[in-house]
């Protein structure tokens, strides 16, 4: 017997939002029944593209469909909270881009409000479905490299205007800490499951006029590891996959190996493990094999390449848990985890000194 179709609502219909659109659209049994946005013609537009039932550009209009099912929220950072929690209100799961707020006050009001529906909330945060980093999880878990004691990782990329909303404090919360910083804040804490003790960041606006921080270096201390987390909004540096300016490397230092990770390269991950049966006469090194992505369910990510992306991988998680009520994997409490180092990052900023977790509220 088929199994009921769900029915999905985004909510923004910006750049983003079509990377969530896509892979809606590849899942089976999920359809787009409606869109919002403040701007009718690209609501309307976006409609169009991935076939939704209906547009709108009032929230509620949307969320009193009772086909609906769940709502991806993809807005400018300032509306994922109150657009999260009226969704939540209004009994549908919630799937919301990172960062899920701009503080924790905001972050926790969304938690209170998915327990008091008893629906699902998911921050996205796509890399934890990517198959370089999937894999790579799985050999830390494996302890094939042995304890995990370093962690470097940067992600950067060129933004030519200031004149966005992402330059904008009060919309967005802040610079690359909130925007770039995340991700690997995120995959850090997944892939030791290590809470963060302390914080310590420099950064500045320093290859622009931006209200916020263009570039920044946090280093992250947990029990037995350390994280160094960069990047830049202002990096002029092509990548090999499609020539646009973005860079991503991760490297993960265990005492008995290390992992490379580079999303836009094939191969996209490299192992080093001390004992793992390489043949005399070789270096060491050896790339595992990683889940192929079949052709249809590629989505629209341009900063990986395109046989490991991770977008419909990640939506049919979040539909799969609906489906069979099972815990998602980055709730909302993951996501408040991942805000709380972003924003004892800024601290550190402002006061000029290492800050201790948790943040005194």
């Amino acid at each position: 017997m088929a199994e009921q179709t769900l029915g999905a609502g985004i909510i923004g219909c910006g750049g983003i939002g079509n990377c969530h659109a896509t892979a809606l659209t590849l899942i089976p049994g999920v359809r787009i029944v409606g869109v919002a946005d403040i701007d009718e013609s690209r609501a309307a537009a976006y409609a169009k593209r991935y076939h939704a039932d209906a547009y709108y550009t009032d929230v509620a209009s949307l969320l009193a469909r009772k086909d609906l099912d769940f709502v991806i929220v993809t807005t400018a950072n300032d509306q994922h909270a109150p657009l999260t929690i009226q969704a939540l209100e209004a009994g549908r799961h919630v799937m919301v881009q990172k960062p899920m707020a701009l503080n924790l006050a905001e972050a926790e009001a969304m938690v209170q409000a998915a327990k008091a529906s008893g629906k699902k909330l998911m921050v996205s945060f796509f890399e934890l479905f990517h198959p370089a980093f999937v894999k790579a999880k799985e050999i830390v878990d494996r302890g094939l490299i042995g304890d995990v004691f370093f962690f470097k990782a940067i992600m950067a990329w060129y933004m030519p205007s200031t004149d966005v909303w992402r330059f904008d404090p009060k919309i967005s919360g802040g610079g690359i800490l909130m925007d770039g910083h995340s991700h690997h804040v995120a995959y850090f804490r997944w892939l030791t499951g290590e809470e963060a003790q302390t914080v310590y960041t420099e950064a500045g606006t320093l290859a622009s006029n931006a209200r916020v921080e263009d570039t920044g270096v946090t280093l992250i201390r947990t029990r037995k590891a350390i994280a160094e987390v960069s990047g830049s909004m202002r990096l002029i540096e092509p990548n090999q996959q499609n020539g646009r300016y973005f860079k991503e490397w991760l490297e993960i230092y265990g005492t008995k190996g290390t992992i490379h990770i580079r999303p836009t390269e094939r191969p996209s991950i490299r192992v080093y493990a001390e004992g793992a049966g390489i043949p005399e006469g070789l270096n060491g090194w050896f790339s595992p094999k990683v889940q192929w992505v079949p052709f249809e369910e590629r989505g629209r990510a341009l900063h990986f390449n395109p046989d490991e992306d991770p977008w419909t991988a990640e939506h049919k998680h979040f539909v799969e848990c609906i489906r069979n009520d099972k815990p998602v994997v980055t709730d909302g409490e993951f996501g408040a985890k991942v805000l709380e180092v972003v924003q004892a990052g800024y601290r550190s900023m402002a006061e000029g000194r290492r800050i201790s977790l948790p943040l005194d509220r």
